[in-house]
């Protein structure tokens, strides 16, 4: 057995190659990486805060979700609709910032018929999935008061999406999170990708 470690700075990805008599089998491992904000903002092709309205996960050979945009960073317009996956769990109705990258060829449905959304465009999560985050009204913050301690935020994964040191994460980053998840003020999230697509202007 090789472990061949890929090239290139974000890249996270191992090849186990396996030999058994004749037969030899090659397989690579992907694993998210560590992107700063700014970074990932940057890779993506579309970066928005989108409402999802509907999923398949039977007439494509990936899992697609449609979503319509409410407010866009870069690469889209407020109103568009978008398709994006393959990663399931992601909850219908909801709201989720994402960080898109496009596939070149559009996605078409896996046999002819007047199920699913057609032939489209398809845009993958980035760092395997780690570039979708839930938005959500929790009750996650400090503050004395009930109107503190709740608000609107956006949960992110801060093991594999490091955020400026003066953003404020709850829990603190250095406490134990579930998965690694912490929430940040929506509006505080929202200020930090305005600045970094008037960087881009």
């Amino acid at each position: 057995m090789a472990l061949i470690p890929a090239q290139g700075a974000s890249a996270r990805q191992i090849t186990v190659t396996t030999s058994s008599g004749n037969k030899t089998t090659t397989v690579t491992i992907t694993e998210p990486g560590k992107y700063k904000l700014g970074e990932l903002f940057k890779e993506a092709d579309t970066v928005a805060v989108v409402k999802v309205v509907s999923g398949d996960t039977e007439n494509y050979e990936r899992t697609v979700y449609k979503a319509q945009v409410v407010k866009s960073f870069k690469g889209a317009k407020a109103g568009e609709v978008v398709y994006f996956g393959p990663y399931i769990g992601t909850r219908l109705g909801w709201e989720y910032i994402l960080f898109l990258r496009n596939v070149s060829k559009p996605m078409s449905p896996k046999r002819i018929s007047s199920a699913g959304y057609g032939t489209i465009p398809y845009a993958l999560e980035s760092n395997q999935g780690y570039g979708s985050m839930e938005s959500s009204y929790v009750c996650a913050f400090d503050g004395k008061e009930i109107a503190q301690h709740c608000d609107y935020g956006v949960r992110v994964y801060t093991d594999y999406v490091i955020l400026p040191k003066s953003t404020r994460t709850f829990p603190p980053v250095g406490e134990d999170a579930p998965f690694g998840c912490r929430w940040v003020r929506k509006t505080v999230f929202i200020s930090l990708l305005d600045k970094l697509a008037g960087a881009r202007k």
